[in-house]
């Protein structure tokens, strides 16, 4: 199987995407979300893609500027405040992007004869611990780590499928504390893991249910570090390719960047393009 990982797009998707992916081999496309970008690049259009494609919704999707700040701060006030209207913009979002479907907390078969589902994880993750802890409430009923965790876990126990593909906006806690590390902190002096535990948590216990995780699918935490620097994109550890596919922006100089991973049953073979 085919499958293209489009990072964190903040604007930068056009119709020559629409067109390349149309014309691609690709069996899926998998966004990570975080649409929202440069006013002046105009809103993204997914009109005419005619792949079968899933989204998990980021930080900037269906939220609004006062409950990001209000995260990133670490105000309740503003978090809270900050949410109302959420499910309506939501709503529109879902609207808007068509055909992609976007997801959070849910299974999806991908291939009954590669034996193989997708798992979409927490919406709107952005790691440091629960995000938009309101909309999380009333939404999904998550108040904290460990009841997202149990909810993980309930949506793992009702695949039937050997094989499951994770695809989260922020990625997992566990590989690595540097600041170039998949996940790691750059933007804090000591750097740090940024991960998530929740899908740390979900990934193993898939594993001790006797699951297959070959791939796990995030973004969130961009490429660069610094205007010299990146991150590491991509690491092999216990069966799991882990890939983070947050190149931003992903258009630069007339090429557009994605993800190539290609799965057969075993170990996946994952290749960062730019084409």
């Amino acid at each position: 199987m085919k499958f293209a990982l489009i990072g964190d797009i903040h604007g930068y998707w056009n119709k020559e995407d629409v067109e390349y992916f149309n014309e691609s081999d690709y069996d899926f496309l998998f966004f990570t979300g975080d649409l929202r970008g440069n006013p002046k690049l105009g809103k993204v259009s997914f009109q005419g893609l005619t792949k079968r494609a899933y989204m998990i919704p980021g930080n900037w999707d269906g939220t609004s500027l006062s409950s990001v700040i209000g995260e990133v701060l670490q105000s309740k006030v503003l978090i809270h405040t900050g949410h109302w209207g959420q499910d309506r913009r939501l709503r529109k979002l879902s609207n808007r992007v068509k055909p992609i479907t976007i997801l959070g907390y849910s299974s999806v078969v991908l291939s009954q004869e590669m034996d193989v589902s997708l798992i979409v994880g927490r919406p709107h993750a952005m790691g440091g611990g629960l995000s938009f802890s309101p909309h999380m409430k009333k939404t999904f009923l998550v108040t904290n780590m460990e009841t997202s965790i149990e909810k993980y876990k309930r949506l793992i126990d009702g695949t039937k499928e050997k094989n499951l593909v994770f695809l989260s906006h922020n990625g997992p806690f566990g590989l690595g504390s540097a600041k170039n590390s998949l996940y790691g902190a750059e933007f804090k002096k000591e750097g740090g893991d940024w991960g998530d535990i929740d899908l740390t948590e979900a990934i193993q216990y898939a594993k001790s249910i006797g699951k297959k995780v070959p791939l796990v699918l995030s973004g969130h935490m961009h490429h660069s570090i610094s205007k010299k620097k990146e991150r590491e994109t991509h690491e092999y550890t216990g069966g799991t390719f882990y890939v983070n596919g947050a190149k931003v922006p992903r258009i630069r100089e007339g090429k557009h960047f994605h993800t190539k991973i290609e799965w057969a049953g075993g170990s996946a073979t994952v290749i960062p393009m730019w084409v």
